[in-house]
């Protein structure tokens, strides 16, 4: 009520007292929902709240379980408590159970949570050896790496719920909806030939050519010198060269060179791929900024002849494409020592098994 009950009790008094002066003996004053009865003789007029179904419900339950609980013992008062303890502790582990199958209960952000832990160490490793580098007065010496990638050919393998999923689609589009046959919704069956889902390869049965096979037989024989291979992913360019100044010698890495002076990093990027595997490739480079750098510092071992006066190299990555126009490493022309078409996984495990895991790592993420 929007009104209060001293206002409301003003107004019952000054209708009970008008009542009164034109000689009635009682009277029924209606205010709202809320029917009062005064007597001329009663002196003061007395208004109840009438409470929601809930509250006069809540009441009565108090009331009754009041009157129980002055009915029970002590012991019994016990039993009942456990009781009600051990009903609540058993529906907040059956709700518990529930919640470990939502997503919002799930691991969040595992993969981001590793990579900073890995990301953040390495950004202080390489602002300690920016200090160490200018407290020595020493420069840096520029060198630019390229990832050469082969786009995927064919789609990627359908996961097992996605298939599911699209065959349950399927199903749907071809049966539509259905309602009891009591409603009368339902159309006419039709012919049961209508409703066939064919499957992949029903379909692919029917082309009126032969597709080509997703697995060829560079997979088969584990030819890594090949584009024909591993159409499902994208590979990358790798060769083996000690052009790095390895004191182990030739090593798998990517084509890379140092920059020239006054020579642009995606000037040295193209003369990096075409001085290790010729230039018959057909490359496209999506932009001319890098999208990674590594920084190593020069062992005390290497020779002086190649260190000079640098404390190490700033190494720049850049990302292009190959173009399926036509190209391939041109083994007559290549400086190289030996290259190989590579998957990430395949690149990472060489990388770890030459320099280790935190090399690796930063692979891993790059690529």
């Amino acid at each position: 009520m929007s009104m209060c009950f001293r206002q409301a009790a003003r107004r019952t008094l000054l209708c009970t007292a008008s009542a009164g002066s034109s000689g009635s003996t009682k009277q029924a004053i209606k205010f709202g929902t809320h029917h009062v009865h005064n007597n001329l003789a009663a002196s003061t007029t007395i208004l109840q709240r009438d409470f929601s179904a809930a509250a006069k419900k809540k009441q009565a339950n108090n009331g009754n379980n009041n009157n129980k609980a002055k009915e029970l013992t002590y012991q019994e008062r016990k039993e009942a408590e456990k009781k009600l303890r051990r009903e609540t502790y058993e529906q907040k582990q059956t709700r518990l159970e529930r919640l470990k199958t939502r997503r919002d209960h799930s691991p969040k952000d595992v993969k981001r949570t590793l990579f900073r832990s890995w990301w953040d160490k390495e950004m202080m490793y390489h602002n300690k050896l920016q200090r160490m580098a200018k407290k020595e007065g020493k420069p840096w010496r520029v060198r630019v790496a390229v990832m050469v990638e082969r786009l995927p050919v064919v789609t990627p393998d359908v996961e097992e719920w996605e298939q599911d999923y699209n065959d349950l689609r399927d199903f749907l589009e071809t049966f539509g909806k259905e309602y009891p046959a009591e409603t009368g919704f339902m159309f006419a069956p039709d012919k049961s030939e209508d409703h066939v889902v064919e499957s992949d390869e029903d379909m692919i049965a029917g082309l009126p050519f032969t597709p080509a096979p997703r697995e060829t037989e560079a997979d088969a024989s584990g030819d890594v010198k090949t584009l024909d291979r591993q159409l499902k992913t994208r590979l990358y360019l790798t060769i083996k060269s000690d052009t790095e100044g390895n004191l182990s010698g030739p090593r798998w890495t990517l084509p890379s060179t140092i920059a020239e002076t006054n020579e642009s990093l995606l000037a040295a990027a193209e003369r990096a791929v075409s001085d290790s595997v010729g230039s018959d490739l057909k490359l496209w480079c999506p932009s001319n900024a890098p999208m990674a750098v590594n920084m190593r510092v020069y062992n005390d071992k290497l020779p002086e002849s190649f260190r000079e006066n640098y404390f190490g190299e700033k190494i720049f990555y850049y990302r292009v494409q190959y173009d399926n126009t036509g190209g391939d490493v041109d083994e007559a022309a290549m400086k190289a020592d030996d290259y190989a078409w590579l998957t990430r996984e395949e690149v990472v495990d060489r990388i770890e098994e030459e320099r280790g895991k935190h090399q690796a790592k930063f692979f891993h993420y790059m690529l």
